[in-house]
């Protein structure tokens, strides 16, 4: 690259003599006719490169979990027992965890992009739990905290990894406190539109390149599929886990890393 600066702490040669071999017999002929003694090789300033060195970008996982009163404790530890087993399996890479938990209005970034795992296990002894789902609002923060994340250089390839029963029951407008869904005689949100809300995040995270991995632990008893339908908006992927481990769920997102960096 061309230095930034005056002085060069890396000077990277080869390009530097790349740049000026074009232009050694111009100079060497303007030198002989100016008097001076001639030499093998005319460097001028303008031919000056610094190195630029490179820096493995690891990968990110975000944990959207979902912490509404739907989910079972168990699933609750499942989840947190998978996040620390594949941090631990991160270690000795560039990869990073997130988790964002969402219940009652609103998700929230519990565990910002981390590689430590004693943080992750302080941050993940204080999930809460309960509440309502606010499932769109969970992948929207999803999407902000990834590109953020990639902004800063450290972060190549996104992967989400949703766990959830598939139920959402809290609009966006109300987990962003606008006003007019605050209101005590706001109307409630349709089954339909809260839908469409969910599904058109998935469909953003798509197009912000984020790999999504969708854990459905919905009782297909009484199911919507809808779980499904969300993999589906966003062009990941989906697995049926309704009571599964935290060596099941880390085991499903294993394959799914390892085929979304293939």
């Amino acid at each position: 690259m061309f230095p930034k600066a005056k002085k060069i702490k890396r000077l990277a040669v080869d390009a530097t003599l790349r740049a000026a071999a074009p232009y050694q017999k111009l100079r060497r002929k303007r030198a002989v006719a100016g008097g001076e003694e001639p030499r093998r090789v005319y460097i001028d300033q303008d031919d000056l490169r610094a190195k630029r060195l490179s820096r493995k970008a690891g990968a990110l996982v975000l944990f959207v979990v979902d912490a509404s009163g739907s989910m079972a404790i168990n699933r609750m530890a499942a989840a947190k027992g998978a996040c620390l087993q594949l941090l631990g399996e991160s270690y000795t890479c560039r990869d990073q965890v997130s988790l964002i938990p969402f219940f009652g209005d609103k998700a929230e970034v519990l565990l910002p992009p981390s590689r430590s795992v004693t943080l992750a296990r302080r941050r993940l002894e204080a999930l809460p739990c309960g509440g309502g789902s606010p499932l769109a609002h969970a992948l929207s923060l999803a999407i902000r905290t990834g590109l953020q994340a990639k902004a800063m250089g450290d972060v190549g390839r996104i992967t989400a990894v949703l766990i959830t029963d598939g139920r959402a029951n809290i609009s966006l407008a109300r987990s962003n406190d606008e006003p007019e869904a605050l209101a005590p005689d706001a109307p409630r949100p349709s089954s339909e539109q809260l839908r469409e809300e969910v599904l058109d995040m998935a469909r953003k995270m798509a197009a912000a390149n984020i790999n999504l991995l969708v854990i459905d632990t919905e009782n297909k008893f009484v199911g919507s599929g809808f779980a499904h339908e969300i993999a589906e908006a966003a062009q990941g992927h989906y697995h049926y886990l309704p009571n599964a481990s935290d060596a099941a769920i880390a085991a499903a997102a294993s394959r799914h890393f390892k085929m979304a960096a293939a």
